[in-house]
């Protein structure tokens, strides 16, 4: 059971979830992305929209605000051919990685969808799976693939890209202390072409309030935030 357009409510609602009953009392509040027992409901966030034709490469909303321990879902809406887009934190503090995703994701960057997977073809040819074991420094996969970087070294370590069998995509628990967070390609559903992984969403639960930046590295232009705000505990929304 998943929201894709939230709505604001002002109810109070009696759930039953597994033999115990929970009191939510939600006032003009954004209902989306929290847990009901086993059922988890996703804030959706899409990246671009459009079609291949004319695509349109833009978070949609370019801004989310959530709360603490809330999960949010990226997925590819975009029509027609395989249109790739990608969802990356990355963090101000280390200047040779911004160096490194510079020079490896500008020659991705297009707005032709034939030349972007001919670009991504290419990327995964001239990539050395010799050096793409679980744990290596930052390099082309590390933008294909799903990859986190938790540490000065620049150590990436590639996430399970089928971790959510629904959505098929990388699951993550983001602390706000990564250098750096990839969802890998998604593509829009069903349209991935041969050789790339069959990833279709990004799904991220956030801990930590705070104002998080994220990009696409195939089109710079797009940017989004994620804003956490502090968890209302009992008397809101969300119980964890």
């Amino acid at each position: 059971m998943f929201l894709t357009k939230p709505k604001s409510v002002t109810v109070l609602v009696f759930i039953v979830v597994s033999g115990l009953s929970y009191t939510f009392l939600i006032f003009g509040t954004l209902a989306y992305g929290f847990h009901f027992g086993s059922t988890v409901i996703y804030s959706d966030v899409f990246t671009g929209s459009g079609n291949t034709s004319k695509p349109i490469n833009e978070f949609d909303p370019v801004n989310r605000e959530i709360y603490s321990g809330e999960i949010v879902k990226w997925s590819n809406p975009t029509a027609g051919s395989p249109y790739p887009h990608i969802v990356a934190f990355i963090s101000n503090q280390s200047a040779e990685l911004q160096s490194k995703i510079s020079n490896i994701a500008r020659p991705l960057e297009t707005s032709n969808a034939q030349s972007v997977v001919k670009n991504l073809n290419e990327l995964l040819v001239d990539d050395d799976e010799e050096n793409n074991k679980t744990n290596q420094t930052f390099n082309s996969r590390s933008i294909i693939f799903p990859s986190v970087i938790n540490s000065s070294n620049m150590s990436v370590t590639y996430l399970n890209a089928s971790s959510n069998q629904l959505f098929k995509g990388a699951q993550f628990n983001f602390t706000g202390n990564e250098t750096y967070l990839n969802s890998g390609l998604i593509w829009a559903g069903g349209v991935i072409p041969d050789g790339f992984p069959k990833i279709n969403s990004f799904i991220v639960t956030f801990d930590k309030p705070g104002t998080y930046h994220y990009q696409c590295l195939l089109y710079p232009e797009m940017k989004g935030s994620i804003i956490v705000k502090p968890n209302p505990g009992k008397f809101g929304i969300l119980m964890k």
